[in-house]
């Protein structure tokens, strides 16, 4: 079954809350209605899978169609193989995996958006990334409708980046398979404070995510409440060599190629730009790298104009040039 609105203008298509005009946007649940809606001449190209549109900020109306799948997910296990449809809430099935005992996925806890828009971007947290527990993904040309599986070696992973966002929206995910981990496996607990939080109590899977969700809520806003896309920028990659001697205590992770990684939070902390605001967009205060739609009436052009500030900032104060991790259309 398939829906089609035309020239639509909602704010409930992203988690920034802000407005967004399409010429078209088509809710779809099966795959076969998925290849119905591509192969339709009267749909406005280009096509766009936006799943829970909580890594998107639309900065100008998108003439093409916005494909939003319909329908609930649904869940196959084998075994540590869990099989599972694109549109899943990725928090939901942290949660569904943390309950079965098994590891993987409760350092993920509290990331917005879906599975799939997770392993397009590789998403991460606390030392995890998603793309490391793909096994194979069912993918849709959307421009042809070609159906065709992929394994983890393909979609090319690296830090937040993977060939399907590199691919700029030619590819979506249908649905994934992953790879979790028993329950001996040793939790991960070396990020942020998750020790500390954890109390004494033993780590399962149920409790690490518990903490993760704990050491979150501490420092980033509600999302039912507060509109943003989570981490706005990407931690930068650079030459050790280029911050030698410069600012000592800047936190920095050695990646062991002659790069480090930094904290971005940092950098715009440092550069004056916590709690920074244009408009209705602001930085939140307990943590920089996170840009909100503070009382749910900024624009995108807020939004932009204050990530052109904090890039401007961080480069005048640092020389090195932020980048953000959302996608913009």
């Amino acid at each position: 079954m398939t829906r089609i609105e035309r020239n639509i203008c909602r704010r409930d298509l992203t988690t920034f809350a802000i407005e967004v005009s399409a010429a078209a946007l088509a809710g779809w649940e099966t795959a076969g209605d998925l290849a119905a809606l591509i192969a339709d001449p009267s749909l406005p190209r280009p096509l766009k899978l936006i799943g829970g549109g909580s890594n998107l900020l639309f900065t100008r109306r998108f003439e093409g169609t916005l494909l939003m799948r319909c329908g609930e997910p649904a869940v196959e296990r084998s075994g540590l193989l869990w099989t599972v449809d694109a549109n899943m809430v990725l928090d939901d099935l942290c949660a569904l995996v943390a309950a079965s005992g098994l590891r993987g996925m409760e350092n993920l806890s509290g990331i917005p958006g879906t599975l799939g828009g997770a392993l397009v971007q590789n998403a991460g947290a606390y030392g995890a990334e998603t793309g490391s527990l793909l096994v194979e993904a069912e993918l849709v040309d959307l421009q042809s409708g070609r159906m065709f599986t992929v394994d983890r070696e393909w979609m090319n992973y690296s830090y937040r980046r993977s060939r399907l966002k590199d691919e700029d929206g030619h590819y979506a995910i249908v649905r994934a398979t992953l790879g979790l981990l028993p329950a001996s496996a040793p939790a991960n607990l070396d990020y942020g404070n998750l020790r500390a939080m954890l109390d004494g109590r033993e780590p399962v899977p149920a409790a690490v995510r518990e903490a993760v969700i704990a050491v979150r809520d501490s420092k980033l806003p509600d999302p039912r409440r507060v509109g943003s896309a989570g981490s706005f920028f990407r931690n930068p990659e650079v030459s050790a060599d280029t911050i030698a001697g410069v600012e000592p205590d800047m936190p920095r992770y050695d990646l062991g190629d002659g790069r480090v990684k930094l904290s971005a939070a940092w950098l715009i902390d440092h550069a004056g730009m916590k709690g920074a605001r244009v408009g209705g967009a602001m930085t939140w205060p307990s943590q920089p790298l996170v840009i909100v739609n503070a009382e749910g009436n900024a624009t995108a052009a807020d939004i932009l104009g204050l990530e052109h500030e904090i890039i401007s900032a961080v480069s005048r104060r640092f020389n090195i040039i932020l980048t953000p991790e959302v996608e913009h259309l």
